[in-house]
């Protein structure tokens, strides 16, 4: 997908995130691992899963796991705008809307808590045990 298209697909308050982080040159190098930490989370999900499900168990995981990634390397202030502002897509239902930020929240905390050196097989092991123990939220077994 090119830049264009990854531009179009993002809600407005994404687009207003990216715009604001764009215009200081300390944060403008950090917008790249925004794309970066999606492609990493769907990759991970997969691995764990076999694939990539919603409202379900893959889901929570996948969220936690973005959010963690995201807040380790943006920062968690950045992580935390971007990832409210894509949960704000009007067609998400309410529901979903709810799980997905208590799940982004979940893995904001334990990317700003276990930052660097953690490694994506860490942060995602953290993810995987904060499902285990039920602190992320599922809508479907």
């Amino acid at each position: 997908m090119g830049l264009y298209d990854q531009w179009s697909n993002l809600t407005p308050a994404e687009k207003a995130v990216i715009a604001s982080m764009a215009s200081n040159p300390l944060t403008m190098a950090k917008i790249p691992f925004i794309k970066l930490s999606k492609d990493t989370a769907f990759n991970e999900t997969t691995q764990r899963f076999g694939f990539n499900g919603r409202n379900d168990e893959s889901d929570a995981f996948r969220h936690c796991f973005w959010s963690s990634v995201l807040s380790r390397d943006i920062g968690y202030y950045w992580a935390k705008a971007f990832t409210d502002a894509h949960e704000t897509n009007p067609t998400n239902p309410a529901d979903e809307k709810e799980m997905d930020l208590h799940n982004n929240s979940v893995g904001l905390k334990i990317g700003f808590f276990y930052f660097i050196p953690d490694s994506n097989t860490n942060l995602s092991d953290k993810c995987y045990k904060a499902l285990q123990n039920g602190e992320l939220k599922v809508l479907k077994p």
